[in-house]
């Protein structure tokens, strides 16, 4: 296995980790749409002078159309999801949450990538899975009326997305190049969240720079962390398995629990404890595994 190809897992377990820390914060300081915006625009912006010489080729190719717009289209309507979990939901929750995003992009690559996997590994996606229902239930007294944390549902459904997104990700960076993939998906993301601002009468320069000398540093460090993270994890698709980058990135819920625990202070119950130490283990022994 390409030690190159792991240190970019390493690279984008690190980017998510920190990035999700400085989203969650971002969202709930100007917004889901704004958030997604500055993430979008500063990958358009920073990438376009790398690829521009790729952009007419690539897109005048019309046999990948399909593969391009699916990964543009659920890229944002994951973002969108998984943004609504974060801002809603506690960091030490929705992150051990997000880890189902695991299992659906190794199925993925398995039945549509044809990569082989060990039946070691799908035992141990049952464990986290299991890990994961503990941490997002509230109440186990009561399992008529289960209640579920808050934003819990939007973070999983950011997780499906999430999931599909690493596979086509990984498919479009093999068929043209990370930095394309990630300029186009990241551009589209802003277009659409601009699209939304102006509808709303958001999209105004004054309101934009009220924000960013406001909030300079988290929207800062969430912009360039985010498309860090999607970079490392696009470069690492292109030189491993699909499924070996992505649980490998996958454990930086671990990281991104703990700051949710720590510089949060969220409380969380026992059986929550006991789900997050499933989940968490689970994805390290997936991550170990894998090799």
């Amino acid at each position: 296995m390409s030690f190159l190809g792991v240190l970019f897992a390493f690279g984008a377990l690190f980017g998510w980790a920190t990035g999700d820390f400085f989203i969650q914060r971002t969202t709930r300081a100007v917004g889901i749409t704004k958030s997604l915006f500055y993430i979008g625009l500063v990958g358009a912006v920073a990438l376009l002078p790398f690829v521009y010489s790729e952009v007419i080729p690539s897109l005048s190719d019309r046999s990948q159309w399909p593969l391009l717009i699916s990964v543009c289209v659920i890229v944002v309507l994951a973002a969108f999801s998984n943004f609504q979990g974060l801002k809603k939901g506690k960091l030490s929750v929705v992150l051990p949450l997000t880890g189902l995003e695991l299992p659906v992009t190794i199925a993925l690559t398995t039945f549509l990538g044809h990569e082989i996997l060990s039946p070691h590994i799908y035992l141990l996606m049952g464990a986290t899975a299991i890990g994961i229902f503990l941490t997002t239930i509230v109440s186990l007294r009561d399992f008529r009326g289960l209640r579920f944390e808050s934003g819990t549902l939007f973070a999983l459904g950011g997780a499906i997305g999430l999931g599909v997104t690493n596979y086509l990700v990984g498919q479009a960076s093999r068929a043209y190049s990370p930095l394309f993939t990630l300029w186009l998906t990241h551009t589209v993301a802003c277009l659409v969240a601009a699209a939304l601002l102006y509808k709303t009468g958001i999209l105004k320069p004054s309101l934009l720079l009220a924000d960013l000398k406001k909030h300079t540093l988290i929207i800062t460090l969430q912009s360039l962390l985010d498309n860090f993270a999607w970079l490392s994890y696009a470069y690492a698709t292109t030189l491993i398995p699909i499924g070996i980058a992505a649980t490998i990135s996958e454990s930086f819920i671990v990281v991104g629990t703990l700051f949710g625990v720590i510089f949060n202070k969220e409380k969380l119950k026992t059986h929550q404890i006991i789900g997050i130490t499933i989940a968490l283990a689970g994805v390290l022994a997936l991550a170990a595994m894998a090799e």
